[in-house]
């Protein structure tokens, strides 16, 4: 369970407080949470004399609260706590995809790409500690899958009209029987084309890298902590761990014939250096 509570700072109090505090109190049932929840503020009412936003704090599970953009859960295979996005943050994260690639972009778009490169970076550098999940990889590319969608609409925008888009795409390497028969069959909207075979094809995600654009995924796995660590390799026989020549002879192994000991069988075994 979970509590959270902003204390704000009491003139008088005699303490020294941050303006904005947040703590989370955990415990194992949603009973002791209450217990726990209402003696904690009425310490701090009464003792510190300070406020507690009711409207911010509340018992629920980890799951289910946003603390400084995270939410924790607890894995279902060995039952580790695991630190991911929490849903308040992947809201923001796409509200300011939209933000930073408008339907109205009238500059360049490396320009616009170099704008998100610097909100991408920055984002990966706060929640890079999220735990490698399955769901965290899916939520990672499905953002570089929408963002390189938006901006294939913005590009088909800047090239207006239907023959000059499908001028564009065949030098990108679109087929051109393909190309004019998919926009010019029906009417559609450019985001509609935007996720067309032919698009995708032309504006795949190999174009996008050449112009710069920045890959949550990629950045992700990046990080030191993902890498794997290359194997050292086996050492040839009769070569050291420096790669030298070994001055030491081979040792060999003979087995002599089993003779009877006591009633039993026995193996004599004998190792010597040539």
């Amino acid at each position: 369970m979970r509590r959270e509570s902003h204390v704000r700072f009491c003139e008088g109090a005699g303490g020294q407080f941050p303006r904005a505090t947040r703590r989370n109190i955990y415990v194992r049932s949603e009973r002791a949470g209450h217990r726990v929840m209402a003696s904690v503020v009425q310490f701090i009412e009464t003792k510190l004399r300070l406020k507690v936003n009711r409207d911010k704090s509340a018992v629920a599970r980890p799951r289910e609260r946003h603390f400084v953009g995270f939410h924790l859960r607890g894995s279902e295979e060995s039952g580790e706590p695991e630190v991911l996005p929490s849903k308040r943050s992947k809201d923001r994260l796409a509200a300011k995809v939209r933000q930073l690639t408008p339907r109205s972009w009238g500059q360049a778009v490396t320009d616009c790409i170099t704008r998100i490169n610097a909100y991408l970076i920055g984002w990966m550098a706060f929640f890079g500690v999220c735990s490698p999940t399955p769901e965290l990889a899916r939520l990672l590319h499905n953002i570089d899958a929408h963002i390189r969608r938006r901006l294939r609409a913005l590009l088909l925008r800047q090239w207006k009209r239907k023959r000059f888009i499908a001028r564009r795409l065949i030098r990108l390497g679109a087929r051109p029987v393909t190309a004019w028969r998919t926009l010019y069959q029906g009417r559609k909207s450019l985001w509609a084309l935007s996720h067309c075979a032919v698009v995708d094809h032309a504006l795949d995600n190999n174009y996008f890298a050449a112009q710069g654009l920045a890959s949550l995924e990629a950045l992700y796995r990046a990080q030191p902590r993902l890498r794997q660590r290359p194997q050292p390799a086996a050492q040839p026989a009769g070569v050291d761990s420096c790669g030298r020549q070994s001055r030491r002879r081979p040792r060999t192994r003979i087995e002599l014939p089993r003779t009877r000991t006591n009633g039993q069988a026995a193996t004599l075994v004998s190792e010597h250096a040539d």
